[in-house]
């Protein structure tokens, strides 16, 4: 199963999920427009933005004329309100009235679109990674910071208990000091194919300021932008940024000082990212490891080819999305809560994962109605640091060279090659936000 039959068929696991509080500040429903009506935008977003009630759906935009359709058929079909579609986001923008926007286009394309969402006033729900490249994200915490707008960053994961009852029992002493945390994929990905370009596709659009490519598909006629290094960064940088996301929170850390890695492309060449790799964090002298193999590995508990563990001198926790066990050092029985495997096909599971995006969404809803961020789980500035982090891994595994990093400036030190990755180049008419 890849990526885009998991999001149809649903997402993980089972767990609870945090109750939403009532909105007070402002009654009227938020006016809400949807920027890229691919699978999660349309299966996940517009799905839960509409179940959580808060908002008025009035616009959708994509360059693909096919999906843009099928979304506002969708949404009809669930009671929306008449939409008005777009092939460019810019016009979107300046709809009169429009009040937020939530942005889940390819991440070559976040930092452009989240910016000018600032400059026009709007409130971003926005997907993860929050950009491509570092110095994108620092162009968009200044927009931000400008804007005084409202932002949410789409980790679901975190609306449910998991994180906070693994960082319970590990400051309760039950698996001792933690002296490594580790989070791996194990999940098989597919070949890509060349294809034509179907006439409802704009692909010029879609490259917008990354290079233009081939049209490369995994089956049907949409482009698997996440298995091409032009538009993301691989595994790690767009799926296991979740589990990243998480050690961080359970772990209190900020951005690694140090960063090693190794992996390559050894039997799925049809990508440009990396089939297996392996990168090493030093967060302050804790050590967090990232590993992935896309080729068909299976793990001896299958029930752990998704997940982190964090290991302890007395015990290790092996954490899935909805559950996670404790393994005693002392061979006592294990702790279970919740259930950790890997389990997308269950209509029940993917309704959790449904009502967790709509959690966020209430969150957000709450920060616009009180315009204030107390309430926002993902902030921009929390979810810049975590996609660093896994842009940090990449470049270590390009440049085959460990970094050090300045963490008060973002910047690799005594490394000039490195440093040239911070900003990737735009191609012609774009132009890179941060400045040179």
């Amino acid at each position: 199963m890849n990526r885009r039959d998991f999001i149809k068929a649903g997402a993980v696991a089972t767990g609870t999920v945090l109750t939403s509080f009532p909105l007070t500040a402002k009654q009227d429903k938020i006016k809400l427009a949807i920027l890229g009506t691919g699978n999660w935008g349309t299966e996940v977003i517009l799905k839960s933005a509409l179940a959580c009630q808060k908002f008025e759906i009035v616009a959708l935009c994509d360059v693909n004329a096919a999906a843009l359709n099928r979304a506002s058929s969708i949404a009809a079909a669930l009671g929306g309100a008449q939409l008005q579609l777009f092939s460019d986001y810019r016009k979107m923008y300046e709809m009169k009235g429009l009040e937020a926007v939530a942005i889940a286009t390819p991440t070559h394309w976040h930092a452009l679109q989240f910016i000018a969402a600032c400059a026009n006033g709007l409130h971003v729900f926005l997907e993860k990674p929050i950009s491509y490249d570092i110095r994108e994200g620092q162009a968009m915490l200044e927009a931000h910071l400008q804007a005084k707008n409202i932002v949410q960053v789409d980790f679901p994961r975190v609306m449910t208990d998991i994180n906070s009852s693994i960082k319970s029992a590990i400051e309760g002493g039950e698996v001792g000091k933690i002296f490594q945390v580790t989070a791996n994929i194990n999940h098989h990905e597919g070949e890509l194919i060349e294809k034509a370009i179907p006439s409802t596709f704009d692909f010029d659009a879609f490259c917008g300021p990354a290079s233009k490519s081939n049209f490369l598909c995994e089956g049907g006629d949409i482009p698997m932008w996440r298995s091409q290094y032009n538009f993301s960064r691989g595994i790690m940088f767009d799926w296991g940024i979740h589990y990243i996301h998480n050690a961080r929170q359970v772990m209190g850390l900020d951005v690694p000082d140090h960063v090693m890695a190794i992996g390559g492309i050894t039997r799925n060449k049809s990508h440009d990212n990396p089939d297996h790799l392996e990168v090493h964090y030093d967060f302050n002298g804790l050590p967090v490891c990232w590993s992935h193999k896309t080729w068909g590995y299976t793990s001896p508990l299958a029930s752990h080819d998704y997940g982190i563990y964090y290991y302890g001198d007395k015990g290790t926790i092996f954490a899935g999305d909805m559950g996670w066990e404790m393994y005693p050092l002392d061979g006592g029985p294990k702790v279970v809560r919740g259930d950790i495997r890997f389990n997308p096909a269950n209509p029940e599971v993917w309704q959790k994962y449904l009502d967790m995006t709509t959690a966020l969404l209430q969150e957000f809803a709450a920060g616009i109605m009180e315009n204030s961020h107390a309430r926002i789980t993902n902030t921009l500035q929390e979810a810049f640091r975590t996609t660093a982090t896994v842009i940090y891994g990449d470049m270590a595994y390009r440049l085959k060279s460990d970094l050090s990093i300045d963490k008060a400036t973002m910047t690799i030190l005594n490394n000039r090659e490195a440093q040239n990755l911070m900003k990737r180049s735009y191609r012609f008419p774009y132009h890179h936000p941060y400045p040179a």
